[in-house]
């Protein structure tokens, strides 16, 4: 049986597994913006697909079931905004 883990323990949890995907999505977007003639839309999707996939695997990593919803719920929502923001943005154009 695992031990809760401290607060301040769930607080870098959440930076390390989280922020990496906030950043990929980032970076996607950028990459998406900048390089797609076409198809933009779907290339946008496969960088929220592979967001993620990255927050899955980042969960998995951590080997930490306390949280577990809470930090792929804040990855995907942050990846989600991301996409979000570049499909107004691609709209707009």
């Amino acid at each position: 049986m695992t031990e809760p883990v401290p607060p301040l323990d769930q607080r870098r949890l959440r930076l390390t597994s989280v922020l990496p995907v906030w950043v990929l999505a980032v970076i996607g977007a950028v990459l998406v913006l900048t390089l797609t003639q076409k198809d933009s839309f779907a290339w946008l999707l496969l960088v929220f697909v592979l967001c993620v996939l990255v927050s899955f695997v980042l969960q998995l990593i951590t080997a930490t079931k306390d949280g577990l919803v809470e930090r792929i719920s804040i990855a995907s929502s942050g990846a989600f905004v991301v996409v979000l923001v570049t499909a107004v943005v691609l709209l707009a154009r």
